[in-house]
Formats: C-alpha cells, sequence, structure tokens
C-alpha cells in the first residue's frame, strides 16, 4: 500500500470533509479491529494519522499480510467494486484516526467532485501498480530465498 493518495494529504481529507453524511471520523487504540475479514463491506476508509495492517487468513487458517496503510493512504476500497464481504481484515498499528466513508457517499463524491475522482483515480491507479509488482516479485522469488 505504498502510494500516498496525494503529496499533501490534509487536501485528501478536506475534500472528505465536504462529505457531508456517510462520513464519520474514529480513533483506534494498538492492535484494535478496524474490520474482520467476511464482513459486509460498505465502507472505504481514510487513514488520518498513524497506520494499519491489511491480513487476509486462508481457509487453512493461515495468515498472510497484504501491506499497511500508512497516513494518507484509502483502505477497503474493494468495496467500491461490488466486493460484497471484506476479502481481508484491517487492524491499528499504534494509535490511529481513521475516516470512513459509506459506498454510496464515495461514489456521489466521485461523480460530483471531478477533482476528488481525478486524485481518487490516480491513487488507485498507482497502487494497482504497486500490487502488481510486489505480486510479481512474489511470483518470481526463487524458492526458499528469503
Amino acid at each position: 500500500m505504498e502510494p500516498q493518495f496525494w503529496a499533501d494529504h490534509i487536501d485528501a481529507h478536506r475534500l472528505l470533509v465536504q462529505v457531508s453524511t456517510g462520513r464519520s471520523t474514529a480513533n483506534y487504540k494498538d492492535n484494535q479491529k478496524i474490520y474482520n475479514q467476511g464482513e459486509d463491506a460498505n465502507f472505504v476508509f481514510f487513514v488520518q494519522h498513524g497506520s494499519v495492517r491489511v491480513t487476509t487468513k486462508s481457509e487453512h487458517g493461515l495468515e498472510t499480510s497484504l501491506g499497511t496503510a500508512q497516513k494518507g493512504q484509502f483502505f477497503g476500497e474493494a468495496c467500491l467494486h461490488d466486493v460484497p464481504v471484506r476479502i481481508a481484515s484491517a487492524t491499528a498499528i499504534g494509535d490511529c484516526r481513521i475516516t470512513s466513508v459509506t459506498k454510496e457517499a464515495m461514489l456521489s463524491t466521485i461523480y460530483r467532485q471531478p477533482r476528488f475522482a481525478r486524485m481518487f483515480f490516480d491513487y488507485l491507479s498507482d497502487h494497482n501498480s504497486w500490487v502488481q509488482k510486489h505480486l510479481l516479485d512474489h511470483l518470481l522469488e526463487p524458492v526458499g530465498a528469503t
């Protein structure tokens, strides 16, 4: 989850503040769950302060880290792509301040605010490129290499 939303994450927060309904902000303590794998996926999250570990668990109970969302990054955005349940869990690393936006409010903001839509699209594109690169690195890594 390397790419940030944009250089000045405060601008991202200022745009999110314009979302009048469907947005809330909460504080989380170290190791507190933000959401669990298998729960309904109805919100996109934005990290105002702190970091969030995103993990997934296989059918056999093997937990794998998918990445860390840092200050100025979104996570949980898969709900915008008609993913009805969380495919991963999100847990606070240290003290965090997280803004959540409902799927409906996020889509409405994307449609109504072209600047926000463009920046969010750029973020998703950068994030997708980062995921693809790391997936390829993992797939091409020799067996037994660390």
